[in-house]
């Protein structure tokens, strides 16, 4: 039986005691998001280019940190180059590339609240740091040191998306995400302090417009809670996009899937198995996905939005 399914008839305990021991977090993912769907949910954004290429999933290895990192998927091409910053003394020094979920979640930070505030400037200090306390990472821990280390790869590096377009014309954006070094208070720092020394980031105009020009809305709970897997927020994404716009049943094979979500697994069984499980995380907050996995690879059939139209439909509206 469908997670959702048994949460509904039976109630989230008695669904835990029903499954299996590995598969009762799916159980909370999915009872979380069902009582936030209850609710107003919260719509977030990310840009269209976003959901259909990624950032490594680890850091990469002390040979390719400082290197461009390519991802092919399709009709979509993503280069991020590595960048420089300075230190305190104005030695520059080079910045690797960003990777792994809490770069994922700064950049959906960034542009929810872009497409939010109907500008490419963006709060940070306690704006940030009280956005990261919902998505569950507080000042001083592990999570959020993390969350330092990836503002500053993601303000340095530069990025480049192509793409062939149905009519088979082809095209790229350039550009930095943001226009100067994101700073995120520590623990012990002064919020009000600290914002005044650099109290917002301006995301890049060519960034930005492709961002108000191709939205997808996801779910923020959702977000939150796959925070920890970066496989799974990419899934969950990609889903957000590709799936409310078809027209008919579509089969993406497993090669492609290997080379747009795994290419750090050396073979494709490896990757299968992994993907599987991540895939179910994903779907646990979007229940209304209609997916199916074969030998083939997987099916992608028309569903509902990730959020109710009507909730994106009012966030857009509300913005515009």
């Amino acid at each position: 039986m469908d997670i959702h399914a048994l949460i509904l008839a039976h109630g989230q305990e008695i669904a835990r005691q029903m499954v299996s021991g590995k598969e009762r977090h799916l159980v909370d993912i999915a009872a979380e998001m069902l009582a936030c769907e209850a609710f107003d949910e919260e719509v977030g954004f990310l840009y269209s280019g976003w959901c259909m290429t990624a950032l490594p999933h680890r850091r990469p290895g002390a040979d390719k940190e400082f290197q461009p990192w390519v991802k092919e998927n399709g009709r979509f091409r993503l280069i991020v180059e590595p960048g420089f910053a300075f230190s305190a003394d104005w030695q520059s020094s080079p910045v690797g590339i960003p990777y792994g979920s809490r770069a994922r979640l700064i950049l959906f930070y960034l542009q929810t609240e872009a497409i939010r505030g109907q500008t490419p400037d963006v709060n940070l200090g306690p704006s940030l740091s009280n956005w990261l306390g919902r998505m569950g990472i507080s000042k001083g821990g592990l999570s959020y040191q993390a969350v330092r280390d990836q503002c500053r790869r993601l303000s340095a590096c530069r990025l480049t998306i192509g793409w062939n377009a149905d009519d088979g014309s082809r095209g790229f954006e350039r550009a930095n995400i943001v226009n100067k070094m994101m700073f995120v208070p520590t623990a012990g720092d002064d919020d009000h302090e600290t914002t005044l020394w650099n109290e917002t980031v301006r995301l890049s105009p060519e960034f930005y417009q492709s961002l108000v020009s191709h939205p997808v809305p996801v779910s923020e709970q959702g977000i939150k809670l796959l925070c920890n897997s970066s496989l799974s927020m990419d899934i969950y994404v990609w889903l957000a996009y590709r799936l409310r716009s078809l027209n008919k049943p579509t089969t993406v094979p497993w090669g492609p899937l290997h080379q747009q979500f795994g290419p750090e697994y050396a073979n494709i069984r490896a990757f299968r198995a992994r993907f599987h499980e991540n895939l179910r995380e994903a779907l646990c907050v979007y229940p209304d996905a209609k997916v199916e996995l074969n030998p083939v690879g997987i099916v992608l059939h028309p569903s509902p939005s990730a959020v109710p139209e009507r909730a994106a439909v009012r966030r857009l509206r509300a913005v515009g």
